[in-house]
């Protein structure tokens, strides 16, 4: 696991079908305040309290089986000395199941304020006239809290999604929208490419200029593919300096073309910190492709452009 899924800001936990647990980040560890070998082998119901195992067994496991998928759904962390609220997203892959925490502390003590904001609100309008006021102001700031409740369920659902480096999407968003890019393509067969890029050279200017500088460089990149895409096309960073481009209706000769107006207005443009360019593997959809498929024809496209010099795009 490498050590940006391994630190991110939530905890990541991979496990087998009949539940038990393959492996789990750094922060999911530091949560439940545990050591990896604790952790490793051990049952889903290991980490979690008695409402949210029968929680687990009587919803988790028929939506994962039905749908390959779990989204939005609230469970209670057990930890050495405490216990923790946390929010779940779930995917069934390659015969194992991935897990995503949010941690919910946040959200509970604005949900227990709300509700002792309510509660002190009756016994004032039940107890005197003159408590009216008092009344419309507790329910000016009950309505407020529930919209920061909103605003932070919409805020942690974004945060889910985005890489928070560059501000662009992540791994699982562009992977959510593979899926669907895959549908349309051969339910309605509308062709759809992709590009995989990779900032060449990239470990030189850590080298050179330190890693903050690094981290700049990858954000103005972020923001130069940005205005390289349509509104109906995805932009999103796959780790390290690699980012991937889902071009809609969009043909293998179109993409050529594309993946080489990208790759010079790159090698082309004023940078704030220093140059790069980019090698670029392109590759169009075909029939009965899969995810995996279309990114391994990217990928090997890629490898090939980096063979031959860099600078360059390839097309598998």
């Amino acid at each position: 696991m490498d050590d940006q899924l391994n630190y991110a800001p939530c905890g990541y936990l991979v496990m087998q079908k009949d539940g038990r647990i393959m492996e789990a980040n750094q922060t999911m560890l530091d949560m439940l305040e545990l050591a990896g070998h604790e952790l490793a082998d051990q049952h889903i119901h290991s980490i979690l309290t008695v409402p949210s195992k029968m929680y687990y067994q009587t919803y988790f496991t028929p939506l994962i089986s039905m749908y390959q998928r779990v989204n939005e759904m609230y469970l209670t962390l057990r930890s050495r000395k405490e216990h923790i609220p946390v929010l779940v997203n779930a995917i069934e892959r390659e015969g194992r199941i991935e897990f995503v925490f949010m941690q919910m502390k946040l959200r509970d003590e604005y949900e227990n304020e709300l509700i002792w904001e309510k509660r002190h609100t009756e016994w004032i309008l039940q107890e005197t006239n003159e408590a009216y006021w008092k009344l419309q102001q507790l329910m000016s700031e009950l309505e407020s809290k529930k919209q920061e409740l909103v605003t932070l369920n919409a805020e942690l659902q974004e945060m889910a999604l985005s890489d928070p480096l560059t501000g662009l999407k992540n791994r699982r968003f562009f992977q959510e929208r593979m899926a669907a890019f895959l549908q349309q393509a051969e339910t309605e067969e509308v062709p759809f490419s992709i590009l995989l890029i990779d900032v060449d050279h990239f470990k030189k200017v850590n080298d050179t200029f330190g890693h903050p500088i690094g981290d700049l460089v990858l954000q103005e990149l972020a923001v130069k593919l940005e205005n390289e895409i349509r509104e109906e096309d995805v932009v999103a960073r796959m780790g390290g300096e690699e980012f991937v481009i889902i071009l809609s209706q969009t043909s293998a000769k179109k993409v050529r073309m594309i993946a080489e107006r990208v790759r010079k207005n790159i090698a082309y443009s004023v940078w704030a910190h220093t140059a790069v360019t980019v090698s670029i593997g392109a590759a169009t959809y075909e029939k009965d492709d899969t995810s995996i498929t279309l990114l391994s024809r990217a990928d090997g496209a890629l490898y090939q452009s980096k063979k031959e010099g860099r600078n360059r795009v390839s097309f598998q």
